[in-house]
C-alpha cells in the first residue's frame, strides 16, 4: 500500500447503492446506509449516551472494530492514510485475506477503513469526533489511579527475591524461546561449573538465534541467581555471601589455594583473579 494509492481515495467511495430498511439490528447500532460492501457508520447509534460501549456481545465485538478505527484515523490530518494492527475480514475468491485495514481521512472529516491488500472498503465512519476514541489512544495512567479506580491498594513495590526466581526463569526462558523449564534451569545453577556453562547449556536448546533483548534480559537474573545460590566449593556459601562479607554464623569461608579456580567462577586461577594484591570483591 503506497502513498500514491492512499491519495486515489480522498473523496467518499462509499456511494450508496442502496438504503436498508430500519430493522432491530439497525436500531441497535449500525445505521442504514450500505454500499456494496462499505457500510457507513454513525458511532453514537451504538454507544451508551456517556460514549461507552453497550453490554450486547456481537454489536460490542463490530463496535470495537470500528472504536480502533477511529482511534487510529482520528488524529490524521486530511488526506493522510495509516496502516492498522486491524485484520481484514473480507474472504477474496472465498479464502481469508491475510491483509490489515488501513485508515484514511478525507476531506469531509469521514474516516475510510479498507483492506491495503485485497482493497475492499469497509467503513465510512462519520460523526467520530467526539467518541472517547477521537484523539487516538488514552493517555497513560498512573499503577496507583488505575488501583485507587479498581479500589485496591498498590503498597509498597517489592523487590524480587530468591523465591521469586523460578517465574522469573519461567519468563526468561519464554522470551529466549527455550523448551526449558524453570528448575532445569535452577538445578543447572546449583550444578554448573560457571555462569558461561549454564549459558551455553540453555543456548543450546534454543531452535533459532535468540534476539539481543532476550539475552540483554537474561543474563542479569542468571548471575542474581548464580550469586545468591549456595555452592559446595564454597563450604555451603552463596558467592554473594563470600565477596559481600555477609558470612553467617554457622559456616566459615573456606581457604582457596592461591592456584586453585577462583570460586568467583571466572575459570582463572583464584591468584590471577580474586586473590589478586588489590582485588575488588
Amino acid at each position: 500500500m503506497t502513498a500514491g494509492r492512499a491519495a486515489q481515495r480522498l473523496e467518499p467511495r462509499c456511494l450508496p447503492r442502496r438504503t436498508s430498511p430500519l430493522t432491530d439490528d439497525l436500531a441497535a447500532g449500525w445505521i442504514g446506509v450500505v454500499a456494496s460492501k462499505c457500510t457507513v457508520v454513525n458511532p453514537w447509534h451504538w454507544l451508551n449516551e456517556d460514549g461507552s460501549f453497550v453490554d450486547d456481545p456481537k454489536l460490542r465485538s463490530r463496535s470495537l472494530r470500528v472504536a480502533q478505527c477511529i482511534e487510529y484515523g482520528g488524529p490524521l490530518a486530511h488526506g493522510e492514510a495509516r496502516e492498522t494492527l486491524i485484520s481484514c475480514r473480507f474472504r477474496p475468491n472465498r479464502q481469508p485475506c491475510a491483509g490489515l485495514l488501513w485508515v484514511l481521512k478525507q476531506s469531509d472529516d469521514s474516516i475510510m477503513a479498507f483492506c491495503g491488500t485485497c482493497q475492499q472498503d469497509e467503513f465510512l465512519i462519520h460523526e467520530w469526533e467526539d467518541t472517547l476514541w477521537a484523539k487516538g489512544p488514552m493517555e497513560p495512567v498512573g499503577v496507583e489511579e488505575l488501583a485507587r479506580e479498581a479500589g485496591r491498594s498498590t503498597g509498597s513495590p517489592r523487590v524480587p527475591g530468591p523465591q521469586d526466581h523460578p517465574d522469573l526463569f519461567e519468563r526468561a526462558l519464554a522470551l529466549l524461546g527455550s523448551p526449558m523449564k524453570g528448575a532445569e534451569l535452577q538445578a543447572l545453577i546449583s550444578d554448573g561449573a560457571s555462569p558461561m556453562t549454564v549459558l551455553d547449556a540453555v543456548l543450546a536448546t534454543l531452535p533459532r538465534p535468540p534476539t539481543k533483548g532476550a539475552v540483554e534480559r537474561f543474563l542479569p537474573l542468571l548471575m542474581e541467581a548464580w550469586n545468591a545460590t549456595p555452592r559446595p566449593e564454597l563450604g555451603g556459601l552463596s558467592p554473594e555471601a563470600v565477596h559481600g562479607g555477609r558470612t553467617p554464623h554457622e559456616h566459615t569461608s573456606p581457604k582457596v589455594g592461591r592456584n586453585a579456580p577462583c570460586p568467583c567462577g571466572s575459570g582463572k586461577k583464584f591468584k590471577r583473579c580474586c586473590g589478586r594484591p588489590g582485588a575488588m570483591h
